[in-house]
């Protein structure tokens, strides 16, 4: 038997579906770059069930793809690098060395792996698959070199000096020229969101683009009259600093000539104004993070993402630092932080480019305090970043070329720790992570140091969905249930391919759960294809019921079930990801093919 249904649709056009006969069965829509023609049909073959499969046994449905990347809200994942007394990663520990501590109480590691650079277990054995002759439909050979490693430079050009800026830009593209391997993709992100490339290994774009770079601050403190930091409008509006009050008081009075009556309502008023405009920056950056994340998260490969910013402070925004940082962990995403001031000098009492100084000289220790604290507070976030995902954190040093070869490699060798807390409550609060060695002897620990609770809990669906989602984004081959994928295409004409997907299933190593009479299963088949630079350009989403009698899982199990999904595509070198999950047993495999398409 074979339940067999196509969709076409054209982009910006409503989906007319046509059925096959003998069929019944719909299909999910499908993402194609703008003006191509998108044909996507999904066929289930179940041989020698035609007289006996009624459609109140196996029904499919159309699944609106959706994906984006989320986090698993009920368990923490903490990724850990441990250094020896050379800087060195170790590779050798175990579960057992490590101790994981949520508020003080110690927590059950439930989930421990080694990971390396490239993304892989060192133990991972890759599965041996069967060879199983699906409709004698020719294979096509995986020829295709597929990106293994996928570095996002993000800019923060709303925090960046010109000066800084260029000298960060230029190190950037001396470290490309002389780094960039065929494998490697790139894309540059800014926090302005302007410039920007995606990933690509088009060595002429990334240097285009980055010598186009150039600040966009939304705010400039130094244009305004008295001048107030981010750090000293806080320290002023949210805890009445009187140091901080009395520098902002003194400007305002010897240099913006205000009357010293109205001098520090003003003061005051000016510093809400500027508190206000520093959180929103602060905001778009890390929002603009958040979004790279995310984006780095559907990379089929190694995920570093270097963040090149001066430092800014969160502003009552540290539970966004949290969640991006939290983002980055469970999507595989390792930040590292790259300071371009370097080895400046930042106080106002030494700068001679500043229009003003106090004339009270005992507040020209109050500016230093000031001007160290605001530092100090800026670069704690990135740092923090850095910590929390096994990235590292480049600063005081002038050598930026160094740097960047600091900052865009992930380490070498690093541990994933997870746990669900015990007793967690669904209210936002901050957690205080640590984690320790049972024999420290001189090794240095990296890793987060707290999460936040999520507000509310999460259902047995969304978890589902994100386990897909995460499989799907991956490069590992996945086999806990028994499937073998083959491709098949030929050309329509020389702008256009037909492409086909076969996924076979061999049904009998399924969890059916036996229901008033019935065998009951739900599986879900994703297929996805990429194109040579890890974009996202097609997916089609099925979701098949079982509710079989006796008789019937007997002869699908004799036979096994295949499904055939098909994409009208243009000429070209496609990575294809196909994922299924059965819901009754939560088994799940995901594999790797590759197609290349002659033009």
């Amino acid at each position: 038997m074979t339940l067999c249904s196509v969709l076409e649709s054209t982009p910006g056009r409503t989906s007319m579906l046509r059925p096959i006969p003998h069929g019944s069965a719909t299909v999910s829509s499908v993402l194609l770059p703008a003006g191509a023609l998108v044909a996507v049909s999904v066929c289930v073959a179940a041989a020698g069930l035609a007289q006996s499969l009624s459609p109140s046994e196996l029904t499919t449905s159309e699944i609106q793809p959706t994906f984006r990347i989320q986090a698993q809200r009920n368990l923490v994942v903490v990724r850990v690098v441990v250094r020896n007394s050379k800087g060195s990663p170790v590779p050798t520990l175990r579960k057992e060395d490590f101790r994981l501590f949520d508020d003080g109480k110690p927590q059950t590691i439930a989930h421990f792996a080694i990971e390396a650079a490239a993304g892989r277990s060192p133990e991972a054995v890759t599965p041996v698959r069967r060879e199983v002759d699906v409709e004698a439909l020719p294979e096509t050979a995986p020829a295709l070199s597929t990106p293994e490693r996928y570095l996002a430079l993000y800019f923060d050009d709303l925090n960046s000096a010109f000066d800084e800026l260029v000298r960060a830009r230029e190190a950037a593209d001396r470290y490309l020229a002389g780094n960039l391997h065929p494998e490697d993709r790139v894309g540059i992100f800014t926090s302005s969101g302007s410039k920007e490339l995606d990933f690509t290994d088009d060595r002429g774009k990334l240097h285009e683009v980055l010598h186009k770079l150039t600040p966009h601050p939304r705010v400039s403190p130094r244009l305004e009259c008295p001048e107030i930091s981010d750090f000293q409008a806080d320290r002023i509006v949210n805890l009445e600093d009187p140091d901080a009050i009395a520098v902002a008081v003194d400007e305002a009075i010897n240099r913006c000539h205000m009357d010293p009556r109205q001098a520090e309502a003003r003061v005051r008023s000016d510093a809400r104004w500027a508190l206000g405009q520093f959180e929103m920056q602060a905001r778009f950056v890390l929002q603009g993070l958040e979004q790279v994340v995310r984006r780095l998260g559907t990379a089929p490969g190694q995920r570093n993402l270097t963040l090149i910013s001066s430092g800014f402070m969160p502003l009552g925004l540290q539970f966004l630092v949290g969640e991006v940082a939290d983002r980055a962990v469970r999507s595989g995403v390792v930040i590292s932080s790259l300071d371009p001031k370097g080895l400046a000098v930042l106080l106002r009492t030494s700068d001679a480019s500043r229009q003003y100084l106090p004339v009270a000289p005992h507040l020209h220790t109050a500016i230093r305090v000031l001007d160290a604290g605001r530092e100090s507070a800026a670069s704690e976030v990135l740092a923090e970043l850095a910590e929390a995902t096994g990235g590292e954190f480049f600063h005081n040093s002038n050598d930026l070329d160094a740097g960047f070869r600091r900052t865009a490699a992930a380490p070498e060798v690093y541990y994933v720790l997870a746990f669900s807390p015990q007793n967690l409550k669904f209210d936002g609060r901050f957690h205080k992570l640590k984690v320790s060695l049972t024999r420290p002897a001189g090794l240095r620990i990296q890793a987060r140091r707290g999460y936040y609770a999520p507000r509310r809990p999460l259902d047995a669906a969304t978890q589902e969905k994100e386990e897909i989602e995460q499989a799907l984004f991956s490069q590992d081959e996945l086999m806990e249930l028994p499937v073998e994928v083959h491709t098949q295409f030929f050309k329509t004409n020389d702008s256009s391919a037909k492409l086909s997907v076969l996924t076979r299933l061999d049904v009998r190593q399924l969890h059916f759960q036996e229901l008033e009479g019935r065998n009951k299963d739900n599986l879900t088949f994703v297929t996805a294809l990429f194109d040579r630079n890890g974009n996202l350009v097609a997916i089609g989403q099925k979701l098949i019921e079982f509710r079989l009698l006796d008789s019937s899982l007997e002869k699908l199990g004799q036979s096994g079930m295949t499904v055939k999904t098909s994409f009208d595509v243009a000429p070209g070198a496609y990575r294809i990801r196909q994922v299924v999950r059965d819901s009754e047993g939560a088994q799940l495999s995901g594999l790797n093919r590759t197609v290349e398409i002659p033009f």
